[in-house]
């Protein structure tokens, strides 16, 4: 039984949580605010970017950090990210065995923005300053821990509903793009097997990136979402449907350790998001 920190225990945290739990592992959550817990964690409740050491639990195997800023900012991300990060590090850095760290980034760390497929061997280029942040705190805890950076593309899944809101607005759709997504309860598998190839001291290489293999193109996901909502076709440009901007991701890592993706791509994954959103819009 291995003891497993998870900083940020929100819907994703929440959701590894509760596999590891279910694995035998004893499971120590944070989450800044609300004192609910999945069933079988142990829950600490506060501001992980101001919290004292003593309020961390000692010789953890396995840290996630699994963060949501406050909004699209600089600013926020540096507190959201690299604070939190500047915590772990100062608790853990001296311990007699230092925890495996799997920071859940972005690919936004790929700046990369006029089609081009991008893999695990591809360098971050962040061109935004959010995405700077991101591989910032990346390389904070490289330097100090073995952590890997786990960049997921677009997360989509329950209770997500800015795209689907989007599209119902008839707002213009703008200039298309490639857009790569992931949904959550994929997401979830993926940082499950990646605790799990750490305890059984597998190699993970320092980056990994999740997302569904599959590529679209922005306005294909959605026409789509338009035809099943009953959305019109809010398309202004004249640009043509290939894209020619955004970037085509794939990450190798997972599958080759036997990972299977529950949403292999779109129409999958928004088929229950629809049936809920519907739902609640009754």
């Amino acid at each position: 039984m291995a003891k497993i920190l998870i900083a940020g225990c929100g819907d994703l945290g929440s959701g590894v949580a509760s596999e590891l739990v279910a694995q035998g592992h004893s499971v120590i959550g944070i989450r800044r605010t609300l004192s609910d817990f999945p069933a079988g964690v142990e829950g600490i409740t506060g501001d992980l970017a101001e919290m004292s050491d003593d309020r961390l639990p000692d010789d953890v195997d396995v840290v996630f950090l699994i963060m949501t800023p406050n909004g699209r900012t600089e600013s926020a991300y540096r507190r959201a990210y690299f604070d939190t990060a500047q915590t772990l590090i100062h608790r853990y850095k001296d311990v007699a065995k230092p925890p495996k760290v799997f920071f859940v980034s972005s690919t936004s760390v790929y700046g990369q923005s006029q089609g081009e497929w991008v893999d695990e061997t591809t360098p971050a280029q962040p061109t935004s300053a959010t995405a700077k942040v991101l591989l910032e705190t990346e390389q904070s805890l490289a330097a100090v821990f073995s952590s890997v950076s786990v960049r997921c593309s677009g997360i989509y899944g329950s209770g997500r509903y800015r795209l689907l809101e989007t599209v119902l607005s008839e707002s213009d759709w703008g200039a298309n793009s490639w857009t790569n997504r992931i949904h959550r309860d994929d997401v979830v598998t993926a940082l499950v097997l990646l605790a799990n190839c750490a305890l059984n001291e597998k190699n993970v290489p320092a980056h990994v990136i999740v997302t569904d293999q599959t590529p679209v193109s922005m306005w294909e996901v959605k026409l789509w979402l338009a035809t099943c909502l009953g959305a019109k076709v809010a398309v202004s440009s004249g640009e043509g449907f290939v894209p020619i901007s955004g970037k085509r991701l794939q990450g190798q890592f997972l599958l080759s350790q036997g990972w299977r993706l529950q949403y292999p791509s779109y129409v999958a994954g928004y088929h229950g998001l629809l049936e809920e959103f519907r739902a609640l819009r009754k």
